[in-house]
């Protein structure tokens, strides 16, 4: 995503009052297609960024969730997945 806030202000434009916009997040990148900032954040900070640019396109404070999927004991980890909600 080249504009961020861009974006989300104009989500936040058409959303209705109370409308609510689900931002996913799974860490999976192309490290050509990613700011170095991006790809020296662990998922944490990724969350707080994603909050940070909604903030400046005009949003309240985020809800950041955790929607990894549980994997049976012995198989390959999932890549971590994550959600952020964003009220207007």
């Amino acid at each position: 995503l080249i504009h961020p806030i861009e974006v989300l202000k104009e989500v936040r434009r058409v959303l209705k009052p109370g409308g609510k916009a689900i931002i996913s997040q799974s860490n999976r990148c192309f490290p050509s297609k990613a700011i170095a900032m991006w790809l020296n954040m662990n998922d944490r900070q990724h969350l707080e960024l994603i909050n940070g640019y909604a903030k400046y396109a005009g949003f309240g404070p985020g809800i950041a969730y955790d929607i990894t999927a549980s994997v049976p004991a012995g198989e390959p980890n999932n890549d971590p997945m994550f959600i952020v909600e964003i009220s207007k």
